[in-house]
């Protein structure tokens, strides 16, 4: 299908800034008073977009005014819209007070808060007019900002083989179990996999180790975990945990990063089930002195820790 001239126009950030307000406070006016601009204006903003992309984008029905069909197909384009215009202030920003270069970079954010910190101050001094632009990410989304050039290269541990891309195997740990220092597993100083089924269970997002982890399990035992809360942000899971609602099956490295008053981590017995972390980039990826220079010391901190 041919798309035509007007569905072809660059998009304007406030349209799409205003469409997104609408479609969080799902209001007109709720949407103006947190934009700082007037109901007319915001209303005109989503009727222009509607208008240049020729598609309903919001609807009013008996549940209220909520994004159309077209729109939510679109929302995450629209959001990864902004963010990207965003980005692109925040390094002009930079480079205005004298940045010579902005590293961009995927991670865990375990692996960011115990490896990437500390390489980076290593290496800081040599490289004291560079930035590192870190997201805390740990799926497919990652791979895709690699290939599109929007990050140099990204650390993952649910890489699998894809063309266009390279992976090099940077950091293994294994997996543990986090538990409140008053559930009856705190004593031990090894957990089976029996033993933690019995257990309700903080469950983090599909895509992640963890998650796979417990599917690996589950289907091995034939025994459905009772999952009694699914989260996002390993904090919040790790508080769930302190207040002894359930336990968290995590790699050791996350545990590590995330250390709360009255948690406790314990091995899980089996072995088997580690987590490899790797640097993802492109196969025509040109690495600068700035990245040399953080992945080598990367892979010191690693080979001092295997030693």
């Amino acid at each position: 299908m041919l798309i035509d001239r007007s569905r072809r126009e660059e998009l304007s950030v406030r349209r799409v800034r205003s469409l997104l307000a609408v479609a969080e406070h799902r209001s007109f006016s709720e949407a103006a008073k947190m934009l700082g601009l007037t109901q007319p204006a915001v209303s005109q903003h989503v009727k222009q977009l509607e208008e240049q992309l020729q598609i309903s984008l919001m609807v009013r029905d008996k549940e209220g005014l909520r994004l159309s069909a077209g729109g939510a197909a679109l929302l995450p384009a629209f959001r990864r819209f902004l963010s990207s215009n965003g980005a692109i202030l925040d390094q002009l920003a930079s480079l205005g007070r004298g940045t010579e270069q902005i590293l961009r970079i995927a991670s865990p954010a375990s692996y960011a808060a115990l490896s990437l910190a500390p390489a980076f101050r290593s290496i800081r001094e040599s490289f004291s007019k560079h930035i590192l632009d870190i997201s805390e990410i740990d799926n497919e989304e990652s791979f895709h900002l690699v290939r599109n050039g929007d990050i140099d290269f990204a650390i993952t541990s649910v890489f699998v083989p894809s063309p266009g891309l390279r992976f090099e195997v940077l950091h293994q740990d294994f997996a543990c179990v986090v538990v409140s220092e008053e559930n009856a597993l705190a004593g031990a100083t090894e957990i089976d996999e029996a033993s933690l089924l019995s257990q309700p269970i903080i469950r983090f997002p599909s895509g992640t180790t963890s998650h796979d982890w417990l599917s690996v399990i589950t289907e091995r035992t034939g025994i459905e975990p009772e999952t009694i809360a699914e989260v996002r942000q390993l904090l919040t899971g790790f508080q769930m945990v302190c207040q002894n609602l359930g336990v968290a099956l995590v790699p050791e490295d996350a545990a590590k990063a995330c250390k709360l008053p009255g948690l406790i981590t314990i091995p899980l017995k089996d072995r088997r089930l580690t987590r490899k972390l790797g640097i993802v980039t492109s196969e025509t990826h040109h690495p600068t002195d700035f990245e040399k220079a953080l992945v080598k010391m990367l892979r010191v901190q690693q080979a001092g820790l295997s030693a």
